[in-house]
């Protein structure tokens, strides 16, 4: 509210003629007194009529603090509750709605731009705190031909501007929507925002206090972001748990695009788990920083699939423990899939089929619990010689492998994993311990798993590690790349993740490996695991062997 009683401001006549002129509209104008060395302009609308206090200054700064008011006037919306927002996440929804107004206002009347123009300077050289970044993007998102440097502004002007030069953040939701998500990835970036010394920025601009409903209880921004890991899915843990029905079906095909991508996030969840991440600037865990969503992929066509699982058959199993039908009982509660294929082929050539047809209860054949845990971010989309996505190669070996491992007297799961940013790490489940590694509805999975988003392996480490089961259970990584994601700028932060997970999951008794596919794995990814258990492998095919052989040792 204003510093001061209101009283008539100098000047106000010309300025009312100059805003009547422009828009038609009519607020009445107030001196605001203030002691603040940087008092900005505030815009009332409580009563019926709009008033606009403006602190003394030339003409030219009037002006355009009067210019920019009543383009929120015109083509402003209602206000917004703030008490669900961050202190940086309401500074990023007022810097994105000014933006908005103006862009909007530049459209129907251009010669605004060389009024409001001059007051926007801020370039790199500003710094790279908060209130740096929120001018610089201001800048930015002012002037498209401003080149600022930053990748993060690059990204906010990517979400604000589609190509042609509209406005895609149209709506007070839209803004509400990317201000949440930004305002994450500015806590990603460890950078803190003073709500009590920041102002906004360039001068001309008010204080936007009517952007929100007065809420007199609460003092701004007073509350987390309600369900922030759910944020841009509409869906959070509750609802996870009540979603019961299976999802739709996916087509099938290798087509990685976009509709490929949206299917990816799409299937209903499983379970929605909190983990903690080991932050290397402050030497500790930070608590349930990270949101793991189990899921199972769309089902697809798995024809080709198990076509081609059956052409490369896995290596003939040799047993640990010497028996024959080692993981095979007489009786049990579900059937053993290789048991079945047997019998089927026993049947066709007229032989006596296998009177062992059920599981064996675990522990009965001494085998290992063992864990594939399959990167399936976009790098693995990129196709290799033979013209297929890596991705391919990586799910077919991870079945195969399973399919091995589990003659050999072992129990097997297959998940694979992507994320996109820490609140939406996403783990699917493409084999449980008690599904055939051929069975339909594992390769139909396995058929439906795309190539999406980033790879934040520690997250998916530690909650492999948690569902870990048996006397030293193995979880084996197979990936072609180091841990990434979009909302970390740290190229060591993750790296030093992943080497706390692997001595987490060391000390909860599980075995870590990395299966590194492609040239010789980075230093830094080697260094995550325990010494000759990350190893490099040109050709995806060798994986089952070297499995096989390490376990067999």
């Amino acid at each position: 509210m204003p510093a001061s009683p209101e009283s008539a401001f100098p000047g106000g006549r010309a300025l009312a003629i100059y805003l009547d002129g422009l828009w038609s509209v009519q607020p009445r104008l107030a001196a605001l007194d203030s002691a603040d060395d940087r008092p900005r302009a505030i815009l009332s609308r409580a009563g019926l009529r709009p008033v606009l206090h403006l602190p003394r200054a030339g003409a030219l700064l009037d002006r355009a603090r009067a210019a920019h008011a009543a383009a929120h006037l015109v083509h402003g919306g209602t206000p917004q509750p703030r008490a669900k927002l961050k202190s940086v996440q309401r500074a990023l929804f007022e810097t994105l709605e000014d933006a908005r107004v103006e862009w909007l206002a530049m459209q129907a009347l251009p010669g605004l731009r060389t009024l409001w123009a001059p007051f926007h300077t801020a370039d790199a050289g500003w710094g790279m705190g908060v209130d740096a970044l929120l001018v610089r993007l201001a800048h930015a998102l002012f002037d498209p031909a401003h080149e600022d440097g930053h990748a993060w502004i690059a990204k906010v002007r990517r979400m604000f501007f589609a190509p042609d030069g509209t406005i895609v953040l149209a709506t007070p939701d839209a803004l509400r929507e990317a201000a949440s998500r930004l305002g994450n990835d500015i806590g990603q970036m460890r950078l803190r925002l003073n709500p009590a010394g920041w102002r906004v920025e360039p001068e001309y601009r008010d204080d936007n206090h009517h952007l929100w409903v007065t809420e007199d209880t609460l003092p701004p921004s007073a509350t987390p972001l309600e369900r922030e890991d759910a944020d841009s899915h509409g869906r959070g843990d509750d609802e996870a748990q009540t979603m019961e029905r299976p999802p739709p079906r996916a087509t099938g095909g290798a087509d990685q695009g976009e509709g490929a991508a949206a299917a990816l996030w799409s299937e209903a969840p499983l379970r929605t788990l909190k983990y903690p991440e080991w932050d290397r600037l402050i030497a500790r865990l930070r608590p349930d920083w990270c949101t793991v969503i189990e899921s199972r992929p769309l089902e697809a066509d798995a024809t080709a699939l198990r076509a081609q699982l059956r052409v490369q058959r896995a290596p003939e199993r040799r047993r640990p423990v010497g028996r024959p039908g080692a993981g095979r009982e007489r009786e049990g509660e579900s059937l053993h899939t290789d048991a079945l294929i047997d019998a089927g082929i026993a049947l066709r050539t007229h032989t006596r089929p296998p009177a062992r047809l059920y599981r064996a209860a675990r522990g009965a054949d001494g085998g290992r619990d063992v864990l594939l845990l399959v990167d399936a971010s976009t790098s693995t989309a990129r196709r290799g010689a033979d013209g297929r996505p890596l991705l391919d190669h990586l799910r077919e070996v991870a079945l195969r492998a399973a399919q091995a491992l589990e003659r050999d007297g072992h129990r097997t799961r297959v998940w694979a994993f992507a994320s996109d940013t820490r609140h939406r790490v996403r783990v699917q489940h493409l084999k449980d311990e008690h599904d055939g590694a051929l069975d339909l509805r594992v390769c139909a999975r396995a058929a439906g798993l795309r190539s999406h988003g980033s790879t934040r392996i520690g997250a998916a480490l530690r909650h492999a590690a948690a569902h870990a089961t048996g006397e030293r259970p193995l979880i084996v990584l197979l990936t072609d790349g180091e841990p990434h994601d979009i909302d970390v700028h740290d190229p060591r932060y993750l790296l030093e993740d992943l080497k706390h997970a692997v001595r987490e999951a060391r000390r909860a008794g599980a075995v870590t490996h990395c299966m590194h596919v492609g040239p010789a794995a980075a230093p830094g990814l080697r260094s995550a695991f325990d010494a000759g258990h990350c190893l490099a492998v040109g050709d995806p095919r060798r994986i089952t062997e070297l499995l096989l052989s390490g376990l067999r040792h």
